[in-house]
């Protein structure tokens, strides 16, 4: 899999969906990366399969 981000607001929204995931558990984080509209394959990948995520990077400005 690339580790290329194409959708930098795409991906800022998933981090903070990972990260709620952490604190506040899967249900939290689907929640919330489903009001942000984050693609439903997306979310699943991201909250059923950790090992498949892309390494987080910080974003040029």
């Amino acid at each position: 899999m690339s580790d290329t981000r194409y959708n930098q607001a795409l991906a800022v929204q998933v981090d903070k969906g990972i990260e709620l995931h952490a604190m506040h558990g899967a249900a939290n984080a689907w929640i919330y990366m489903q009001t942000m509209q984050v693609p439903r394959n997306v979310i699943l990948r991201v909250l059923a399969y950790p090992e498949q995520r892309r390494t987080a990077r910080p974003f040029p400005h």
